[in-house]
């Protein structure tokens, strides 16, 4: 036996090949840091105050001050509106600022919640580039910075966010700053690797060149490596906002408040209401963030797409840089070519479109409705007695949200006709023969479920104005001129469609046909005022069990929860739910499953079905996505029309909200096909035969 051996079992008896001997060799690395922790915490507390006073200032002056308790919620929305017209384009800024509206008509405390979240995320990503885009330039230009640089990056990419977490709890507590500071340290590596990646990829002849006319070191910095710079630069702030978007989860574990503080209690809670609407709300924020930041040759993809990119490319972001160095070639070999001129078929189509438009546009201003509220008095009691009265398509007992939706469409069909009568393929992608197509049928259907539409139980009397009648003639006359223009449109697909069945179409369009006929028979409007109103036998129920729990105290926990059975049973048999085919609940369910069911015969030679002929599936794939549409908008105008009077108690039916769902489903699975076609172009001969 060895001397080390026999030191070990005589002395400790323990044999070497226990795994209770590693107990005696133990590095106490784990004391050692708490230690550190313990000095620093008693003798840097004017450091680690520094540390987080930008994140306070931040925080209390730019969140809490400014964008919640200054800012009202209408300028929020336009200030996003703005920002998106100008870093962006029009149709982002219009988009981020109607999805951000949407995030208030959930709630105020959504509202204030999606404002912080907003907020704490901006600081993150601002703090960010203040750090890392100065350091990712002093490491594209200094090699041995990028040395000492790269190492602690790789390690901030590879351990989790949990294992630094710890110590910043240590540090700072629990709270909104210390969880922005974590966000921080998680998010911050593809912008430091992009921003010097982008810095080392400027030519070298580019720069020598700036240098040979006497440019100094900062002009060249300034005038040369940072515009080229650019596009890594934007690739690398898109990146760590996505981060930091991910990271809101773990915040609101740290304790921080935003959306992700309420997700995380309506799983505490098992609250399926909060849960949703709070998920909603955080989807809404981090598309809108998204939309913002994207670089302008990476628009592609949806957020979920994104930040699993970004998750995946964490170590090795340059990869991101390839698809915009893609395009910039595309672009570069793109030859001079004009979009063919418009055919006189879509010429006179185009102007039929204008015109059902303008039709439309000034029927929302003219009486819609008389003597009652046909969509608010679903919801407001006292809109069923308005004799005397009429209102316009704008009122919320006229046509409400039905006469919003057709003024909304008939601006775009105008613009759409215009801009395509002035130049043929110039302005918005959607503003084309198969965009009109979906527009005016949706401005149809639309129109048509509010002439349909059944008035509410006790309604005393009610008639339709002339408004409504010429919001329907202004729709059927721009559908028919859309249709006649896109049948000898020049479109054609970028490639070649496949000769094949487009059968995942085919199963899309059933699936939503079976989801719209859920939506019409379930509730669309619950009457909850009655709620919870025992009856005689129950009220004897409760004061017996009330009774014996004053008796006898061990039974209370039981009686307790039976007391709540009886309550809850109370509030279901008192609910009064009307479903989309009864008289009470408008009838809205006949329009939608006619429509869904019109969608589907539409589909058949959409998908390739009868004619597998490329300009034969963009028509009727066209109509697909414009009764989809139309659908979809049926069930939002209603539960819109109905949020904007409704009394306490009153609310709309999950059954409106499926046939939005479907509606839109069908809708965008004509979308793909539809962005493959382009109006075709009248190429220079010149540059051809070069």
């Amino acid at each position: 036996m060895s001397r080390i051996t026999r030191w070990f079992t005589e002395e400790d008896k323990i044999g070497i090949q226990d795994n209770a001997i590693l107990d005696q060799w133990e590095v106490p690395f784990g004391a050692w840091i708490d230690q550190m922790v313990d000095w620093i915490d008693a003798n840097l507390v004017w450091l680690l105050d520094a540390i987080k006073w930008p994140f306070e200032f931040l925080l209390r002056n730019f969140v809490d001050n400014f964008l919640i308790e200054w800012l009202p919620w209408w300028g929020a929305v336009v200030l996003i509106f703005i920002i998106g017209c100008l870093v962006r384009t029009v149709p982002v800024g219009v988009t981020a600022g109607l999805a951000l509206a949407l995030c208030g008509l959930l709630g105020a405390d959504y509202w204030v919640e999606s404002i912080r979240t907003i907020g704490m995320v901006l600081v993150a990503v601002v703090l960010c580039a203040i750090i890392g885009v100065p350091l990712g330039i002093l490491c594209g230009r200094v090699d041995s910075v990028w040395n000492a640089v790269r190492p602690v990056l790789d390690a901030m990419q590879v351990v989790h966010a949990f294992v630094y977490m710890l110590p910043i709890i240590f540090f700072f507590s629990i709270g909104v700053v210390p969880a922005t500071m974590v966000t921080m340290i998680f998010a911050i590596p593809p912008l430091i690797r992009l921003t010097n990646l982008g810095i080392r990829q400027v030519p070298e002849d580019v720069v020598e060149a700036s240098r040979a006319y006497g440019a100094t070191e900062m002009r060249v910095l300034t005038d040369v490596q940072l515009p080229l710079a650019r596009p890594a630069l934007m690739a690398g702030l898109n990146q760590t906002l996505l981060l930091s978007i991910s990271m809101l989860g773990i915040a609101a574990i740290m304790g921080a408040g935003g959306l992700g503080r309420l997700v995380y209690k309506s799983v505490q809670n098992l609250s399926v209401s909060q849960a949703a609407s709070s998920g909603l709300a955080l989807f809404i924020v981090a598309v809108v963030l998204d939309r913002l930041s994207q670089p302008e040759d990476s628009d592609g993809g949806n957020l979920f797409s994104r930040i699993r990119r970004a998750w995946a490319t964490r170590s090795n972001p340059e990869e991101l840089l390839k698809e915009a160095e893609e395009s910039a070639a595309k672009k570069a070999n793109e030859k001079k070519e004009e979009h063919k001129q418009l055919t006189p078929q879509e010429r006179a189509g185009y102007v039929a479109v204008a015109a059902g438009g303008v039709v439309a546009f000034i029927s929302t201003f003219l009486t819609w409705g008389k003597d009652s509220g046909l969509l608010s008095g679903h919801s407001r009691a006292t809109d069923l007695d308005l004799t005397g009265e009429s209102f316009t398509g704008l009122q919320a007992s006229g046509g409400s949200w039905a006469g919003y939706t057709v003024l909304g469409i008939s601006l775009f069909l105008v613009l759409a006709a215009l801009s395509s009568l002035r130049k043929a393929g110039s302005g918005n992608r959607w503003f084309s023969p198969d965009g009109a197509v979906i527009g005016a049928i949706a401005m149809l259907i639309v129109s048509l479920s509010y002439l349909l539409l059944n008035s509410a139980q006790g309604t005393v009397s009610y008639s339709h104005g002339i408004g409504v009648y010429l919001a329907l003639a202004g729709s059927a006359l721009a559908v028919l001129g859309a249709i006649y223009a896109m049948w000898t449109a020049p479109y054609s697909a970028l490639r070649p469609l496949p000769l094949t069945v487009n059968w995942s179409r085919v199963v899309t369009v059933v699936v939503a046909v079976l989801v719209v006929y859920v939506g019409t028979i379930a509730g669309w409007t619950f009457d909850e005022r009655g709620s919870g109103q025992l009856s005689p036998a129950q009220e004897e129920e409760v004061a017996a069990l009330k009774a014996e729990c004053d008796a006898d105290s061990s039974t209370c926990p039981l009686n307790t929860l039976e007391i709540g059975t009886i309550y809850n049973d109370a509030r279901l048999s008192s609910k009064i739910i009307h479903d989309g085919y009864t008289e009470e609940g408008g009838g809205l369910g006949y329009i939608s499953i006619i429509g869904i069911a019109v969608a589907a015969l539409c589909a058949i030679p959409a998908v390739g079905l009868i004619r597998k002929q490329e300009h034969y599936r963009w028509r009727w794939s066209s109509m697909v996505a414009g009764v989809g549409l139309g659908v979809s908008l049926v069930g939002l105008v209603w539960i819109a029309s109905l949020l904007r009077v409704s009394e306490t108690l009153i609310v709309t039916g999950n059954g409106a909200f499926l046939v939005l769902c479907a509606g839109y489903i069908v809708f965008s699975s004509s979308k793909k096909l539809l962005n493959e076609f382009r109006r075709e172009m009248d190429y220079d001969d010149s540059l051809v035969n070069t």
